[in-house]
This record gives structure tokens, sequence and C-alpha cells, in this order.
């Protein structure tokens, strides 16, 4: 009998992948604000290139998060659309005649 490996068939195993990398993200921008509060605190005013590309970064990494809902929506858009397709094959394949009836 031959085995059938379902994991991932819903596209769990994708939301899976995709939330942990979202939160490997925030951590890495966490510890880049970080980073970059300590650097900003010791830049003299006279490097405003340096203080710059902070406010700069620390801007992108914002908006960068400011998006993330719209990744998400778009992940459970595709999930659904998993949803429907598995639930499509499940009737094609237990469903059988389909057309045809006993009451004619």
């Amino acid at each position: 009998m031959k085995r059938i490996n379902k994991k991932g068939v819903m596209g769990i195993g994708t939301a899976t992948v995709f939330v942990l990398a979202i939160l490997s993200l925030v951590i890495i921008a966490i510890v880049t604000l970080i980073v970059l509060d300590a650097l900003q605190s010791t830049v003299t005013t006279s490097t405003t290139g340096s203080s710059e590309i902070i406010n700069n970064t620390s801007l992108a990494l914002s908006e960068f998060f400011t998006n993330v809902s719209t990744w998400f929506s778009l992940l459970a858009v595709v999930i659904i659309i998993l949803i429907i397709a598995v639930v499509i094959v499940v009737v094609n394949r237990f469903g059988g005649g389909g057309g045809s009836s006993d009451f004619a």
C-alpha cells in the first residue's frame, strides 16, 4: 500500500515558513534599530551623512513592516484558493459519475 505524504497539502507548511521568515526579519530589524540608535547617540553633529543614513535605514525598516499585513492577507487568499482546489479534487475523486441520476 502506497503512503501519501499529506504534509503541506492545505498550504499550512508554506504559511508556517512565511510566518517564521517574517518573525526572523522582525528580530533582525529590532537588532538593527538598537544598533543604529546606539550609533546615532555616539555620532557627533558634524557628521550629517551618518545621521542621514541612520534615519533612512530606520524609515525603510518601518515602511517595510507596515506592508506585512498586506502580505498576510495575500497569504490567506492563497491558502483559501489551495483549500478550494483540494476540495474540488476530493469531490471529483469520490463523486463518481456526477451527471447521472437514478430518478429518470
